[in-house]
């Protein structure tokens, strides 16, 4: 039909007049008509855009449950005049354009009769003028990419938004990036349908809009819109023959299905342009099955892409899944070389491949299940008899169950679309508040409607009942203050949140204004508030552990001089004077660990209370109700918050004796750590595998910290050393040669004359820079003698510390496993640069996994024999082993990667690092981390002391990493030794 051209009113008419057929098929009698998912999205649609038209709609629905076709029959259905429809790249709008043009499956299934005349389509690949965009007004329907649109001046977007009734956007979790947003904000007002099949972005960014319709992937299952799909896992840990084990397993399946008369081709997922080439030379071993390489720098791209679609080639060796949109039903088969990190991008990338056919088989996937390091939620999809449809369809549900719970809550608040609008500016207050004590009586968030002053308008607001909370914007205007004229005026925008906690009667408010704004909008929401102020509000800070007072403001009983503010290395002088009386605390900003966690902590007299950060509201109003507990909790002596703060004294004349560990700086925790590298004389080494030795005296004024790395016969090797220099009132790091790499190359040294790097002091102190910091709690603290535990080690030589790759029994190493090993289901031998701890033993119970940390270290040799004794020096080392490994805390799955990692490397020098249990155990226990708690304990073996005369120097070295690690994690330690 349509052989002679007509115009765009013509074809719209005929949609005007045309009845769309809104029939249901049957598979069972083979009776055509519209899929159930297109169906219910059409009638979910339609009646959206009835209702509430200026709202973005969102419509959920699987790859290959025909999207493509539900958005061109809700063009014909909903008559829209003309519309705009954003597709991500080049390939999918030549594609839409295409089926556009004819409307051939809805005309076959009889969705469409011969009544509707096909749109005039019209395609957007590079920028137009005004001019040119006037001419797009002969199409119905016009099909662009974000890129090019974002070429357009704005005089061309706004004529292209004028010209069009509708937009509408496929695979719409692309939306959030700028050149997609800039022409979504332009049809600010206008229908915008979004379509995709995972509404969800990895980045947390919203991707906005309202859910309308929602195609669970268990129904497309259970509807026969998803092939079957198999899993084929290899397993092998030696990285030089995953890939080989991958290809072979894959090729095998691919020959086997070919057999069976299946016309199917494979795909070979690579995550890099190297990788891909490099796996194309082991494809290359396949000839008759023409292996062929694509990827964006491939010469002949099109020519290429041609001849797979004409299935020219069987295996095709590809980055990604040969770009969004691609459609090529038979592509059933994947090698997975490199996995996809992104639930979002798995569930597409497995979508492409189950599409229904029935001259097709089940899709087949391969993968190497050795040491997976993918989002544990995906983790599922690589265990040994994983059933890959009940996964994806699970995470799919979790994922999208995610997004409409979100709407669901911002549904919650009154009715009306402020909260949309405020949720759409993704707000981000500053952490702060001032908490009251308020009656359930006298909570009245309904009055914040109220909120409106003088020169100050109530803009947004919701009212969440179910969750107490308020959220309020509004715009104030002010003159300026250097004139005195109304001309001129200053607009801003502010921000309130209230919070009640009726667990505890208590409110908290928040307002990016004035403490005027701030008291006007709490007179609204409470009734009597009572202000919680004075000493109670230092509860905030109890159980900070190493605590640090970055700046404290002091309160002084004197006519002349009434407020005093220190800041930095006076600390000594200001908890001196409150001690004394002859101040008091008017506010106190300090750094910690709180739960093994840094964190920061503000407070004061006046009651507010804050911490150094901003965040989503729901991390707002969590960490209120944390603060609310500590407000509460009448037991919490405010005299006492003091009492762990660490203090201050400046380093003059030569360094303090006493130093024996160093640590890399608080700046880099281990998961920078594990990103980090530092390059010397052409070499990288990742940070882990860098260990900083005990300091080393050359003079009173220059420090030494050797740089030890594991060499390539696993012998530790000598790196470098970093030098520091004591100034008169400063230090100065040298380090030639060494550089910083994260996220910019740099020199070692400029980095770490910035970010001083951690000492530790037998007398428990810490330097860094030129600085010495303490607690007087934790000063000279002596080991428990309880907490020494004598070992009877019969023949073991104890000078020999390591087992080795050959599992030397007679070692320190050696004898502590065979002691240990009926306690635990795994241990692993971490010994050499970068380990965790030379043992690492783990076990279950009660929903717990308990990590003990064994740091072993030998007896020297005096003139041929190791005789333990009380020399201190045989404790240095091994304590700072211990001191460093608490880094390791809270570090979840990280932990485990870096075993997995550890065993991985080892396995390439014949080195088995698991003594007991097995690779896979290791990685169920990752999985479970995120749902288990990890309990760590800490275990020094050093056979060179001895219980009867252990002297107080080695006491106190012990002591200092005792009371470290104590502070930090809450854990004690045990110290294994001689009798």
């Amino acid at each position: 039909m349509d052989d002679v051209v007509i115009p765009h009113s013509d074809v719209y008419q005929s949609w005007q007049n045309h009845l769309f057929n809104f029939k249901l098929d049957d598979p069972k009698t083979g009776a055509l008509g519209l899929r159930k998912p297109q169906l219910a999205a059409l009638y979910a649609t339609l009646g959206h855009l009835l209702v509430d038209p200026t709202v973005t709609a969102t419509v959920v629905m699987p790859t290959g449950t025909g999207k493509t076709d539900t958005m061109l029959a809700l063009i014909i259905a909903a008559r829209m005049r003309r519309t705009l429809i954003l597709v991500p790249s080049d390939a999918l709008r030549a594609q839409l354009v295409s089926k556009c043009g004819e409307l051939k499956t809805l005309r076959t299934v009889g969705a469409v009769s011969d009544m509707a005349r096909n749109p005039i389509v019209a395609a957007i690949d590079s920028k137009l003028s005004e001019a040119q965009v006037a001419e797009l007004a002969a199409a119905n329907i016009i099909v662009a990419t974000p890129q090019a649109l974002q070429l357009f001046e704005d005089a061309a977007l706004g004529a292209l938004v004028n010209m069009c009734s509708h937009l509408m956007i496929d695979e719409a979790h692309h939306v959030v990036a700028v050149s997609w947003s800039r022409i979504k904000t332009a049809f600010m007002g206008k229908p915008c349908i979004q379509f995709t099949a995972t509404p969800f972005r990895e980045d947390g960014l919203a991707l906005g809009g309202k859910i309308v319709y929602n195609y669970p992937l268990r129904d497309a299952q259970i509807d026969g819109y998803f092939k079957g799909i198999e899993f084929h896992p290899v397993r092998e840990y030696n990285l030089k023959l995953s890939d080989q084990a991958i290809a072979d397993k894959a090729v095998e399946l691919l020959r086997a299905d070919l057999d069976a008369g299946y016309n199917h081709l494979m795909m070979v997922r690579a995550k890099s342009h190297k990788r891909a080439t490099d796996l194309f030379e082991l494809y290359k071993q396949h000839p008759d099955l023409m292996p062929v390489l694509i990827h964006s720098k491939v010469p002949d791209q099109a020519k290429v892409m041609a001849e797979i679609v004409n299935k020219k080639h069987r295996i095709i060796v590809c980055v990604d899944m040969l770009g969004e949109g691609f459609d090529l039903p038979e592509l059933k088969i994947a090698a997975i070389h490199d996995q996809h990190q992104s639930p979002a991008v798995t569930l597409q990338f497995i979508g492409r491949l189950t599409r229904v056919d029935a001259a097709l088989g089940d899709a087949k996937f391969v993968a190497n299940i050795a040491n997976q390091r993918t989002d544990h939620q995906m983790a599922a999809l690589y265990k040994e008899s994983a059933d890959w449809g009940a996964v994806i369809r699970d995470v799919s549900e979790q994922k999208v169950g995610r997004e409409i719970e979100k709407a669901e809550f911002n549904e919650q608040f009154a009715e009306g679309d402020d909260a949309q609008v405020i949720f759409g500016l993704n707000p981000n207050p500053k952490i702060s508040a001032v908490a009251y004590h308020v009656l359930p009586k006298d909570w009245t968030p309904q009055r914040a409607q109220g909120l409106d002053g003088r020169r100050e308008l109530l803009q947004y607001i919701s009212i969440n009942d179910e969750a107490n909370t308020v959220i309020a914007i509004t715009r104030r205007e002010t003159p300026v203050g250097w004139a005195q004229t109304e001309e001129i005026i200053d607009t801003n925008w502010n921000l309130y949140i209230a919070f009640y906690d009726k667990t505890r009667n208590t409110l908290f408010v928040h307002a990016s204004g004035d403490d005027t704004q701030a008291t006007r909008f709490l007179n609204l929401v409470a009734r009597a508030p009572r202000r919680i102020s004075g000493e109670p509000t230092f509860r905030a800070l109890h159980d900070i552990k190493l605590m640090k007072l970055q700046n404290v403001g002091l309160s002084r009983a004197r006519k002349d001089l009434r407020f005093t503010m220190h800041v930095g290395r006076d600390i000594n002088q200001v908890i001196s004077d409150i001690e004394k009386g002859s101040a008091t605390k008017s506010n106190i900003f300090a750094t910690g660990f709180e739960g093994g966690e840094r964190t920061t902590v503000g407070c004061s007299h006046r009651g507010k209370i804050w911490e150094m950060n901003s965040s989503p509201i729901n991390y707002w109003v969590d960490w209120c109700r944390r603060m609310s507990v500590k407000l509460n909790d009448s037991t919490i002596d405010p005299a006492d918050v003091l009492k762990n703060v660490m203090r201050v004294e400046k380093i003059s004349g030569g360094w303090p004796e006493g130093l024996f560990y160093a640590d890399w700086p608080e700046s880099i925790a281990i998961e920078n750590e594990q990103r980090i590298s530092l390059l010397f004389e052409g070499e990288t080494y990742n940070l882990l595998d860098v260990e900083l030795g005990k300091p080393e005296y050359r003079g009173a004024r220059t420090l030494d910290i050797p740089l030890w790395i594991a060499g390539v016969d696993g012998e530790e090797r000598l790196l470098t050393s970093i030098a520091i220099n004591l100034l008169e009132d400063g230090y100065k790091t040298s380090c030639p040669g060494v550089k910083l790499l994260y996220p910019y190359e740099m020199p070692l040294d400029a980095y770490l004359d910035g970010e001083p790097l951690v000492l530790l002091k037998v007398d428990g102190s810490m330097v860094q820079g030129n600085y010495r910091h303490y607690s007087l709690s934790s000063m000279d603290v002596k080991l428990p003698a309880g907490l020494l535990e004598p070992w009877d080690w019969g023949a073991t030589k104890i000078h020999q510390e390591s087992m080795r790759a050959e599992r030397r029994e007679d070692s320190v190493q050696g004898f502590t496993f065979s002691k240990i090993a009926d306690d635990y289901s795994i241990v692993f031998n971490d010994d050499g640069k970068g380990e965790i701890a030379d043992l690492v033993a783990i076990r279950e119970s009660k929903g717990a996994i308990y990590v003990d940390l064994y740091h072993c270290k030998f007896c020297p040799m005096t003139d041929g024999v190791a005789a333990p004794g009380a020399r201190v020096a045989d404790v240095y080392e091994v304590c700072g082993q211990a001191s460093r490994s608490v880094k390791w805390l809270y570090t979840s799955d990280k932990f485990f990667n870096r075993l997995m990692d550890r065993y991985q490397q080892s396995l390439l020098k014949d080195f088995d690092r698991i003594l007991k249990g097995t690779p896979q155990h290791i990685e169920i226990l990752r999985n479970k981390c995120h749902d288990h708690e990890l309990i760590f304990k800490f275990v020094i073996v050093q056979p060179a002391i001895s219980a009867e005369k252990v002297s107080k120097d080695q006491l106190a070295v012990l002591g200092t990493s005792y009371s470290y690690i104590k502070s930090i994690s809450g854990s004690d330690i045990k110290v294994i030794v001689s009798p």
